[in-house]
């Protein structure tokens, strides 16, 4: 069964993945790009064109080494202070291989040069604050995470508790049969023994049979159509048979709407009003229970209209309002929200009440 929404604050966003962090990271290889190319030396020219591209490939190598390692849940603060650095001194020796290979020049000779000296000694030290930047870093999101993981947790909770609370709402309204219903068809049965016993047997069977029917409907979440008309068709002959008067029921049912599945008791609580308000003044006079089952656009509307005297004589101004039919609002209240409906108006002659459900509830 499908409960409505509870009305709660819109959930938090998950948590970033570590390159989410895409700007704070960016600031921190910047700020330390900018700090090692201002010691190494103050020649501009050979600050951009050979320190800030070294620097920045470092920066490349520290970042990817210590991301794998936090890909594969390596993130021990020592392990990404050795790795980044062991690979960012690898990747300044090569970087220095490459120019030397360039340039022509013997090996030694670029590495005795001042600049490249300082940056073989601080290339470690860049790749362990990159490492443990991204450390830092780690910590956070993993905080985020947990918090996160967290505040669902407690959402989930407050959801399965509002559904439980909601569908116990929903099954003792639904077990909320009218006491007078069944006491006078026990008393009528009881005179009927008395004096009439072969009728008296007739309407213990539809006693059983409307039981029968009507008892399980109470653990079903949804009743198909067809068993909920097999209901009031029982309830009728009941009815028919106690107060001794005849009741029809007529069935205008869409193609489509055979097999739809509706709140179990909606069209028996319809009936049930019917037989209060709708029957015809005449004395005797049948009274005729017309149902009607049709796809409108979004909606299923379910109509039940009898014969009688109609809304306004009938039910007076505060129609609709009456126990049951406050009982079937709150049901349907609590499976669909508020895209559910009953309404009741003057058919000329009687009253005509509509349930109307979402289509895709069916």
């Amino acid at each position: 069964m499908s409960m409505p929404a509870a009305s709660t604050p819109p959930p938090a966003l998950p948590p970033r993945a570590l390159e989410g962090y895409a700007g704070v990271l960016a600031l921190l290889g910047f700020g330390l790009a900018t700090l090692v190319v201002a010691l190494a030396t103050r020649n501009l020219r050979v600050a951009v064109l050979q320190v800030l591209p070294a620097v920045l490939a470092m920066l490349l190598v520290a970042g990817g080494s210590a991301l794998w390692l936090l890909r594969r849940g390596r993130d021990a603060l020592p392990l990404l202070l050795a790795v980044p650095a062991l690979a960012t001194l690898l990747a300044m020796f090569a970087l220095v291989l490459l120019s030397a290979t360039l340039h022509g020049r013997p090996f030694e000779a670029v590495m005795a040069r001042p600049v490249v000296e300082r940056g073989i000694f601080g290339a470690p030290t860049l790749g362990a604050l990159v490492g443990a930047g991204l450390w830092l870093l780690e910590r956070v999101r993993r905080r985020e995470r947990l918090a996160w993981e967290a505040e669902r947790a407690a959402r989930v909770r407050q959801s399965a508790l509002e559904h439980e609370r909601a569908l116990a709402h929903l099954q003792l309204l639904h077990a909320q049969i009218e006491p007078h219903f069944i006491y006078n068809t026990l008393a009528n049965l009881r005179q009927l023994v008395r004096s009439d016993s072969a009728r008296a047997l007739q309407m213990l069977d539809h006693l059983i049979r409307y039981f029968k029917l009507v008892l399980p409907s109470f653990r079903a979440d949804r009743l198909p159509l067809r068993d909920e008309l097999a209901l009031v068709r029982a309830y009728l002959d009941l009815l028919s048979e106690r107060m001794d008067r005849p009741m029809q029921l007529q069935l205008e049912i869409a193609p489509d709407c055979e097999d739809v599945s509706l709140l179990p008791g909606a069209l028996l609580c319809l009936a049930e009003n019917a037989v209060k308000h709708g029957l015809p003044d005449e004395d005797g006079a049948a009274l005729v229970l017309h149902i009607a089952a049709r796809h409108a656009g979004d909606a299923l509307q379910l109509t039940v209209r009898d014969n009688g005297a109609g809304l306004a004589r009938e039910h007076g101004p505060g129609a609709g309002t009456g126990t049951g039919i406050a009982n079937l609002r709150e049901r349907l209240r609590l499976l669909h929200g508020t895209d559910a409906s009953v309404r009741l108006r003057d058919a000329g002659p009687g009253c005509a009440a509509t349930i109307t459900l979402p289509w895709e509830a069916r």
